[in-house]
Parts: C-alpha cells; structure tokens; sequence
C-alpha cells in the first residue's frame, strides 16, 4: 500500500513539473512572438521616419504678391507657382512686373525676389551637415540674408561674373540689362546690408560690380 501511494505522489509531481514546463514553454513562445511582432512593426516604421525627414525640401516658396512662376529642373518652361511649393537644386523662379516671392531655406536663410526678376538655385545640398546654397541672378533684385554658415557651409549669389559669398548677415544683389551693343552680361551691383561680404569676379571686370558698403 505504502508503495501505490509512493508511486502515485511521484506521478502527481511529475505532472506539476511537466505542466509547469509547459506554461514555461508558452510564455516564451508568446514573448517570442511579441518580440518579432515589434520589430516587424518598427522596422518600416523608422525607415518611414528616416525617408520622410531625408525627403524634406531644403527650400520653399512663398508668394507674397501674384505673378510668380517656377521652371522646375529639366522643364522646358515656367509654370504658374504655388504658395509653399517646394523647391529644389536646379529650380529657377521668375516674377514678373508686379510680382514678389521669397525662398525660405530650412536653415533659416532667405532669398527674396523683387519684381522683374529671374533666380536659380544652382546647387542647394547638406551633404553631411555642410549647407550648400548657391543662387544665380540672372536679371532683377534679391534680397538675402543667410543664416550663420559653418566651416564647410557656403550660401552666394553669383551674378553675372561676380560673385557675392556671405561673411556676415545680409546682401542686396541687383541685375540690369546690358545696353552695351558690345557686350551681352548684366551690369550687377552687390551691396552689404549688414557687417561684410565677400566679392569676387570669375567672368569680367570687377568695375562692373561695386560693393556699396
């Protein structure tokens, strides 16, 4: 007797063990499972994240007064712009004899545009932190005030053969027609707002440009 009832206590605690193994096993399973479930889950989830601030535009456009167009890269021609569009590297921006605009970079800067004028974005990159921003005017007035820049950093205006790199805050930078029958380049003038800038010609004779600080 003593023996049946020996034998039946060590089947009973075989049974807790096994059981207990088994309630073991399932919760591993489930937090296995959980464990996937959240990296499955949060796998496209930061990829989202990391595609959506990688596909912020570097610059905007806002329309302060109507007559505004846009000639995206590789476009034939300008078409009518749209308040807050985004802007990228190779994009021009024209108004015409009223209108007004103003390109709002993500680092705070600003170009704006007076009427009757043409500006390009001839290379807007942050490649490794370094903000590149280069405009080209070809006719008109742009006013610019660039945010600090850092050592690999530049923002300029190129206008005509002269160009005007920021060392300080602010700069006007205007473009008339060349009346001269002997020469096709806009007569440019560069002038600091605020502290200095940088002038420097690549194309022609600096008396074409004048710095009026």
């Amino acid at each position: 007797m003593k023996f049946a009832v020996g034998r039946y206590e060590s089947q009973r605690s075989n049974a807790r063990v096994a059981t207990q193994r088994g309630h073991l096993c399932r919760i591993l399973a489930v937090a296995a499972l959980s464990v996937a479930t959240l990296l499955a889950v949060g796998a496209p989830a930061g990829a989202k994240t990391a595609a959506k601030s990688s596909d912020k535009p570097l610059a905007t456009l806002k329309i302060t007064t109507d007559g505004v167009t846009v000639k995206k890269k590789g476009a034939a021609d300008y078409a009518a712009a749209k308040d807050g569009q985004a802007l990228a590297q190779g994009d021009s921006i024209k108004t015409d004899a009223s209108g007004t605009a103003e390109i709002d970079y993500t680092d705070g800067s600003l170009t704006r545009l007076s009427p009757a004028t043409i500006f390009s974005l001839t290379k807007l990159t942050n490649d490794k932190g370094g903000r590149q921003t280069q405009g080209t005017l070809s006719v008109g007035e742009t006013w610019n005030r660039a945010a600090k820049v850092s050592e690999t950093g530049e923002f300029s205006v190129k206008a005509g053969g002269t160009t005007a790199a920021v060392e300080g805050t602010a700069f006007v930078v205007k473009c008339v027609p060349n009346t001269s029958s002997t020469s096709k380049t806009a007569n440019c003038t560069v002038q600091a707002v605020v502290d200095n800038i940088n002038v420097t010609s690549d194309a022609w004779d600096l008396a074409n440009a004048s710095d009026a600080n």
